[in-house]
């Protein structure tokens, strides 16, 4: 194919993830403002106004961008299976990419607060310490996982599939990176995105990047949350139990780190029917109308977020 042909196909993908996170954005806040015009007390209460912005996401705004994103007859990886052993590997893997993309992205803003005085707010733990933490997980580990990885695995790599294994794993992972919108979030979405689309193209199955996705949001939020709202980190008895949780947590991601080093050269893509160049790769992919505007557009948002 031709690189304007190619670069058309990722235009596409790149206008119409740009409409729907727009759709997305202006029809969580239009509910927002919906509920604080008709009923302003219930501005207290965290756990409506959780509500009231995640339940028109996982309604109307991720079914529209369902509708806007597919393709049809866009191939699908040939279907292979996972064993229990593997995916408890996997899910370490995912724990240490978490881990170690939270730690750039953290560095990151830190840095940012620094410069302009002020602390930059991390919207997760906003979600994880704002309410109730067992109705803020029905988002996080059965909606959240189960939506994203539909849009951002199923629908974005089956359409770039054709062009290599590679190629459709970082563009799931790009773009659902971008897709959080704040720095906090972009570089372990990023990485994780990656290894998910990963055991999406090789396995065939949504439902493995699901049930990682499911497993890695409960330990990182809802067990993180639990670790953070019940213990009496003043008493000994809790700072004990917290520094065994932490001496957990961190010994699964440098083992899960440690399995993708080793690992790594077995990693390898499968060419598609389509060969992008080299030199070529990311003016096909990024620099089109389309990718270009939606990079801009999610960049800019966390720039702003991040600063102001």
């Amino acid at each position: 194919m031709e690189t304007k042909a190619c670069k058309k196909d990722f235009s596409r993908i790149g206008w119409r993830m740009l409409v729907s996170t727009i759709l997305i954005t202006m029809i969580q806040m239009g509910c927002q403002s919906l509920v604080l015009m008709f009923k302003p007390e219930w501005a207290e209460n965290s756990d409506i106004m959780l509500a009231a912005v995640m339940a028109p996401l996982y309604v109307i705004g991720f079914p529209l961008a369902f509708l806007l994103v597919r393709k049809k007859d866009a191939p699908v990886p040939e279907r292979h299976s996972m064993k229990p052993w593997q995916i408890i590997l996997a899910f370490m893997c995912a724990y240490g990419l978490l881990v170690v993309g939270n730690m750039v992205g953290l560095s990151l803003t830190t840095g940012i607060g620094l410069l302009k005085g002020d602390s930059v707010e991390n919207p997760l733990i906003n979600v994880i310490t704002g309410g109730n933490l067992w109705i803020s997980a029905i988002y996080m580990v059965l909606l959240a996982p189960l939506f994203e990885e539909i849009l951002f695995r199923k629908l974005i790599c089956d359409q770039t599939l054709r062009y290599g294994q590679g190629t459709a794993v970082v563009v799931s992972g790009m773009v659902f990176g971008l897709f959080h919108l704040n720095f906090n979030q972009f570089f372990y979405a990023f990485l994780i995105g990656c290894l998910f689309a990963f055991i999406y193209v090789k396995t065939g199955s949504i439902w493995y990047s699901v049930i990682l996705h499911m497993m890695v949001n409960f330990v990182g939020s809802v067990l993180g949350g639990l670790m953070m709202t019940s213990i009496d980190m003043e008493s000994p008895v809790g700072m004990a139990v917290y520094a065994v949780y932490g001496i957990c947590i961190y010994a699964i991601a440098i083992a899960g780190i440690v399995l993708l080093l080793v690992n790594k050269s077995k990693c390898k893509m499968q060419a598609g029917e389509v060969t992008l160049e080299k030199g070529t790769r990311f003016r096909t992919v990024v620099l089109n109308p389309g990718m270009l505007l939606y990079c801009i557009l999610c960049l800019g948002v966390m720039a702003a977020q991040a600063v102001l």
